[in-house]
């Protein structure tokens, strides 16, 4: 993988992983239903493209262990 792909693949994690992580942050005990199945649908969706992420590098015979850990534990901060 050349320098320019690698980069961008590692920041593609990381902003992935970052919203990840505010998506978490925004579950609130007080909010309707609507509103928390809205959250929990992009928790869902960042870990599914940091997983297809993973899975794509895998594929294309790249070592997804050349970037920090990928996916995180669903439910858990990166």
């Amino acid at each position: 993988m050349n320098e320019d792909l690698r980069n961008f693949v590692g920041d593609l994690i990381t902003l992935l992983q970052e919203k990840y992580n505010l998506s978490l942050e925004e579950f609130d005990e007080d909010e309707d239903e609507t509103d928390a199945a809205y959250n929990q649908g992009l928790c869902f969706a960042y870990f599914d493209a940091l997983a297809l992420i993973r899975s794509q590098l895998l594929a294309f015979g790249y070592d997804p262990n050349e970037f920090k850990s990928i996916e995180p534990v669903l439910g858990k901060p990166v």
